[in-house]
């Protein structure tokens, strides 16, 4: 079977930008992507790349993230871009697990490959001896290999929210079901422009963005390292009609000066994923009639559901339902379906999803239940088959013997007006196996903020739902994939309670 599915749209579509980079002054058309790709091809096999090997590339939003994912396509190579936000340490372990051949990087983030050997560090595709080789102005034709739809197309590693990152593996079916998925839904069309500000090693920005609007003859802008007032900055240039961030990336956009409602005149969808709504933040879009709309999705089953713009208005915190070709289930913990209203596991099934972790066979037994992929995200649904994420399953807090979501003391809390942000983790406790603690960001200085919550939380919650210790900080801690850090707060956490119980 035939992937090289740039190619064919290189064929197809007419001369247009396919790619614009303001950073770098650049575009390309879609015959430029695919002669590019042919070229890096051809180079790729003279060192010694063959089917099956991995490729990858440690680079912010750049179009050499798709030359090499294009010239892999063609190859049969497996292509793997790498989370640039890791540490070393963090990163010599996904490399190491990965066996890769070569790494693609940008000069900006050499420094943070000091724990790889250098034989891996391969070409910077910032400099012109890559440019030379990607050259659209001299071609040398590639024939694609034939590939079977289940070999190993992409691999991606999870975050790490709750533990090591995986590798997360994609076939050449799943990863070209997701863009054909999307496409169908949402109804895109080849005059369509997107702007990719989230970052192209995740399933996010990659996936669910930029290869369905590609796959689909569109022009995606590219910005190469978000900020808020940039993108505004690129929103007023381009006006975009599909918009897809992480809920701190709309607040960045909405406190920078130069935000203005009227950029967003052309977009039919304004989507956030990738960790949970900010009420503040949705209140404030929707006050100008501007409504955020949830998308769920994860590394190991890309954009699988989406609330619709209508449907928004009254259901703002729902997911919405499945996108065409995926089914979800919500099940109990002997894998029946829940009725309406019950909490349960989100599973998923579909084309889309993941065969299953890198060389992690019985990971990858215990996250299917038949068919199904079970995401560990507590879901409900509602009378009308709309899907609310409660909480993380792995996150829930089990406090003498009683189980608190995250989600819910979260939900109270930041209705409170001094508080700005919050994130509820469990910490270790000798009385209680665990309790419920909050790390908060104010509004402004408060004296007596913590008797002020305290009051707060015990006229709306149950008394072992409250917490029993908050963390005042300034900023929240980021993961690489830019959600809150709660590994990282729970360790706060448990030192101050540590430090507590030796004062005591």
């Amino acid at each position: 079977m035939n992937y090289d599915w740039i190619k064919t749209r290189s064929d197809f579509d007419e001369e247009k930008p396919a790619i614009i980079d303001p950073a770098k002054g650049t575009q390309w058309t879609y015959q430029q992507l695919n002669i590019r790709a042919d070229n890096l091809a051809h180079h790729l096999r003279e060192q010694g790349i063959k089917q099956g090997d991995v490729v990858g590339i440690f680079a912010p939003n750049d179009v050499a993230i798709l030359d090499v994912l294009f010239a892999s396509f063609k190859l049969g190579a497996i292509y793997y871009p790498i989370n640039w936000r890791l540490s070393p340490e963090e990163i010599e372990t996904v490399v190491n697990d990965s066996g890769v051949k070569l790494i693609f990087y940008s000069t900006k983030h050499l420094s943070s490959l000091t724990q790889i050997p250098e034989d891996l560090i391969y070409l910077d595709i910032d400099t012109p001896a890559y440019d030379e080789i990607v050259n659209p102005e001299v071609h040398h034709p590639f024939t694609a290999v034939s590939v079977e739809h289940d070999d190993i197309a992409s691999l991606l590693y999870t975050s790490g929210t709750t533990g090591t990152p995986k590798g997360v593996m994609f076939t050449y079916e799943s990863f070209v079901n997701n863009g054909i998925n999307l496409n169908l839904t949402y109804n895109t069309v080849p005059d369509d422009v997107a702007i990719v500000s989230l970052p192209m090693f995740h399933v996010f920005g990659f996936n669910d963005l930029t290869i369905p609007m590609l796959m689909n003859g569109s022009t995606i802008v590219l910005q190469r390292y978000f900020n808020g007032e940039g993108l505004n900055d690129l929103m007023a240039k381009f006006k975009p009609n599909y918009v897809m961030l992480i809920p701190t990336m709309y607040y960045g956009m909405l406190i920078a000066d130069n935000f203005n409602p009227a950029n967003f005149e052309n977009a039919r969808y304004l989507i956030q994923g990738g960790s949970a709504p900010l009420p503040a933040v949705q209140k404030k879009f929707a006050s100008m009639n501007l409504f955020l709309i949830n998308g769920y999705g994860l590394t190991e089953a890309p954009l699988t559901t989406v609330n619709t713009p209508d449907n928004a208005i009254n259901k703002p915190m729902s997911i919405g339902k499945p996108v065409m070709f995926t089914e979800v289930r919500v099940l109990d913990d002997t894998y029946q379906d829940v009725t309406p209203g019950e909490i349960g596991e989100l599973a998923i099934r579909g084309k889309n999803v993941t065969p299953g972790y890198w060389n992690k066979p019985e990971e990858t037994a215990k996250s299917f239940h038949k068919d199904f992929f079970l995401t560990g995200d507590l879901a409900r649904l509602d009378e009308d088959g709309d899907i609310y994420i409660v909480d993380r399953k792995k996150e829930m807090i089990i406090t003498g013997g009683e189980n608190v979501l995250p989600s819910e003391v979260e939900r109270v809390l930041s209705e409170h007006p001094i508080i700005e942000q919050c994130v509820v983790v469990g910490y270790d406790s000798p009385k209680f196996g665990e309790s419920v603690a909050a790390a908060i960001i104010l509004k402004e200085d408060t004296a007596n903020y913590e008797q002020e919550l305290d009051s707060y939380a015990r006229e709306h919650l149950a008394g072992y739902k409250i917490p029993r210790m908050y963390l005042k900080i300034t900023h929240m801690p980021l993961n690489a994939t830019s959600k809150p850090d709660k590994l990282s707060l729970q360790k706060l956490m448990n030192d101050r309670a540590q430090q507590e119980d030796e004062l005591a």
